[in-house]
C-alpha cells in the first residue's frame, strides 16, 4: 500500500551536480516503481524522510506556483526533470503536476532534459513538441521477468517502454534509449539497436556495485539463479575481475553497434566510484 500525501516545499529549482542542467524539478518526494538499484535509495535528503522507499509518494503541490516565482529570478536557461523521482509515475495520472511544470517552463522558454522510464510520458507529446525538450534519457532494459518481478515489480513493462520511446522519436522528440542496468550474465542487449530504427544512438549503464543495497541485489538474483551468486560477489571484490568482465561487454556493445550501424555510449563506474553524474 502506497501512502500519498500532499505537501507545500520551499523551494522547487534545486542545483544539481548532473551535467544535464544548472537545476533540477522533482515534482514529487518517493516513488512508486520501487526499483531495488535505484541511486535514490542513498539520496540524503530522501532518507531524512520516514518511511520505507516505494512505499510512499509526497505530492509537492506548490510546485508549479514556486516554479512561476523562482524562474524569474535564477533565469536558467536549462534544467532536469527527475533525478530522485520519476515525473510521469502513476500519480502523475491524477495530480497533473508534472503537465502543469512543462507547460511553465515552455511559457519561459527554458529548456529542459527529462530522466523517466515511464511510457506515461506519451500522453504529454504536444508539451514535448513545443521545441523546449532537448532530450529524454528513458530507462530500459531485457531481463527475465521472473528478475523483473524481483528487482523492479512495480516499473512498466519493457515492451511497453519500447514502445513510448519509438512513438516519441516518430513524433521527433530526442529520446535516447538508456539501458540500465547491464546486470552481468542477465541482460539481453543482442540486437537492442534495432528496436529504435529512428533512434542513432543507444546509452549502457553497467550495474553499479558501491550502490549501498548492492548485497540486496546480489540475493534476489541469487534467489533465482543460485549458480550467479560468487560470480557477483567475485565482481565486488576482485578489481581485475571486475574489469575484464565490463572490457567484455563493451566489445559484445561495440560488436552490435557497428551490425546495426548506430551510435552507442558506455558508461561502466569506475571499481570504487558511485557516480560521477555524467551524461553528456
Amino acid at each position: 500500500m502506497i501512502e500519498f500525501k500532499d505537501v507545500k516545499i520551499k523551494r522547487i529549482l534545486n542545483p544539481t551536480s548532473i551535467d544535464l542542467g544548472e537545476y533540477v524539478i522533482n515534482p514529487y518526494m518517493g516513488c512508486e516503481y520501487s526499483c531495488l538499484y535505484c541511486y535514490v535509495r542513498s539520496n540524503k535528503v530522501i532518507s531524512k524522510r520516514s518511511g520505507i522507499w516505494g512505499a510512499y509518494v509526497d505530492i509537492r503541490i506548490n510546485a508549479p506556483e514556486l516554479l512561476e516565482k523562482e524562474l524569474l529570478s535564477k533565469k536558467p536557461e536549462c534544467v532536469l526533470l527527475g533525478s530522485t523521482t520519476d515525473c510521469f509515475q502513476p500519480v502523475e495520472k491524477r495530480c497533473t503536476v508534472t503537465k502543469r511544470i512543462l507547460e511553465i517552463l515552455n511559457k519561459h522558454n527554458v529548456y529542459y532534459n527529462i530522466l523517466t522510464r515511464s511510457p506515461y510520458i506519451t500522453e504529454y507529446i504536444d508539451i514535448l513538441k513545443q521545441g523546449f525538450c532537448k532530450k529524454i534519457y528513458f530507462t530500459i532494459n531485457r531481463i527475465p521477468d521472473e528478475l523483473k518481478n524481483r528487482l523492479e515489480q512495480k516499473s512498466p513493462g519493457f515492451e511497453a517502454r519500447f514502445n513510448a520511446i519509438n512513438k516519441m522519436l516518430y513524433e521527433n522528440i530526442a529520446v535516447v534509449p538508456y539501458f540500465s542496468p547491464i546486470l552481468p550474465w542477465l541482460s539481453d542487449f543482442k540486437d537492442i539497436f534495432s528496436l529504435f530504427p529512428k533512434s542513432d544512438v543507444v546509452e549502457f549503464e553497467g550495474l553499479n556495485i558501491n550502490l549501498v543495497n548492492i548485497n540486496d541485489i546480489i540475493s534476489e538474483i541469487a534467489s533465482i539463479y543460485p549458480r550467479l551468486k560468487s560470480n557477483y560477489e567475485r565482481l565486488v571484490k576482485d578489481k581485475d575481475f571486475y574489469s575484464s568482465f565490463w572490457n567484455s561487454i563493451k566489445k559484445d556493445i561495440i560488436r552490435e553497434a557497428i551490425k546495426a550501424k548506430k551510435n552507442y555510449n558506455i558508461h561502466i563506474h569506475r571499481f570504487t566510484n558511485y557516480f560521477n553524474n555524467t551524461y553528456t
